[in-house]
């Protein structure tokens, strides 16, 4: 036992550098940067049932399939060997105070909360999906969701696994379909299971609602769904996947926007020949683009304010944003001898290269990228 003890101890700890090495590696292969929340078996069934839809497709679909039928035979052998979180929240049990923080298991209910609001199109709660969580650890900025790791990896120091035991709706999946236990944990949480309805349903039908149209809408990585909002489990993967550093966490918005993935041109544009966050997706919130169809897709269109314009506002001669258009969006109006910029909302792409690049700093930039939501598809080849 001793040594089958020592072998689950080194094992777990080769899988959590490695899974340390797929979040904070740096540049790496779109598989790597998906693999670790690509593997949940819950994430892939709450977002198919949520979008009404097997998005995954064969190859992605596997991982995530094997990973049920050994919950099947084995239980929580995924939790005991492989989670990469579970390890982490391991470290600490030898030093634990073994304290009660949290008495009540709330996993069954966490559970059936996604899965009922899955149902009505919402995966309310998957966010606390263990692997989406533990793919944030890259991620610093994002509030709320940033700070699972860190704050259930501190509370593991009063009682042991307390994520594990008494939250994770993953290792409570494993429990449910294990054929051993599936009647008697089904019987046990009974009371969880009505109560998982009753939020879930409630949840998916009060949460768009709150706090909408009180913010601008947010330009969103391009192949994002409608319902991305509701459909993304705030990974992060797209955040590591870019090359260009345009994607940001959204600081503010409604409730159901808390912490969602956005693009910021403040440091650079959405570049034409990349395709990446659509690679590394793990849920389907942002569908996947080949390259052509990434360079006809518009999300979003720049609009000139006039009277910030260097051009239309001073009579000085600029057009950096026509310089700097991948797509000859930007047309020339004549004043006189000054030229002045208006944009061609036939070709633009919402890509944010003339945003980024505008040169206005008196009353701030004078062209800026307004979402387009649903994102559309401009006719043409590249």
């Amino acid at each position: 036992m001793a040594k089958l003890n020592g072998l689950k101890f080194v094992v777990r700890l080769l899988i959590l550098a490695a899974a340390l090495f797929f979040v904070i590696g740096g540049p790496l292969p779109v598989w790597m940067e998906r693999l670790i929340p690509a593997l949940s078996p819950l994430t892939l069934f709450a977002e198919s049932i949520a979008q009404r839809s097997w998005y995954a497709g064969l190859f992605w679909s596997l991982p995530p399939l094997a990973v049920l039928v050994l919950a099947v035979f084995k239980g929580r052998f995924f939790c005991q060997w492989i989670c990469p979180l579970g390890t982490l929240y391991n470290l600490p049990q030898k030093m634990s105070l073994k304290k009660k923080v949290l008495p009540l298991r709330l996993n069954a209910a966490v559970f059936w909360t996604i899965i009922s609001a899955s149902i009505l199109g919402l995966p309310a709660l998957l966010v606390l999906d263990p692997l989406s969580t533990f793919n944030r650890i890259g991620t610093w900025t994002a509030w709320i969701p940033g700070l699972l790791v860190p704050l259930f990896f501190l509370l593991s120091f009063f009682q042991p696994q307390v994520w594990c035991t008494h939250l994770c709706p993953l290792g409570y999946g494993f429990d449910l379909v294990n054929f051993k236990n599936t009647k008697r944990v089904f019987r046990r949480d009974r009371r969880q299971f009505l109560t998982g309805l009753g939020i879930g349903g409630a949840a998916a039908v009060i949460l768009p609602g709150i706090g909408k149209n009180k913010t601008t809408p947010s330009v969103l990585p391009p192949g994002a769904t409608e319902q991305f909002s509701e459909t993304c489990t705030r990974c992060y993967a797209c955040l590591s996947a870019c090359p260009s550093g345009i994607i940001q966490v959204k600081k503010g918005g409604s409730l159901n926007e808390l912490a969602m993935p956005e693009l910021c041109f403040d440091g650079g544009a959405c570049e034409e020949s990349c395709n990446r966050c659509s690679q590394v997706c793990p849920t389907g919130a942002i569908r996947r683009l080949s390259d052509g169809k990434k360079w006809r897709t518009q999300i979003g269109v720049a609009k000139v304010k006039k009277g910030k314009c260097l051009a239309w506002a001073d009579n000085e001669y600029c057009m950096v944003c026509d310089e700097y258009c991948p797509y000859n969006a930007i047309e020339t109006i004549w004043r006189g001898d000054i030229a002045c910029p208006v944009v061609n909302t036939d070709l633009c792409r919402g890509c944010g290269a003339c945003e980024n690049a505008c040169p206005a700093f008196r009353a701030g930039k004078a062209i800026f990228v307004h979402s387009l939501q649903p994102q559309q598809t401009i006719k043409g080849t590249v």
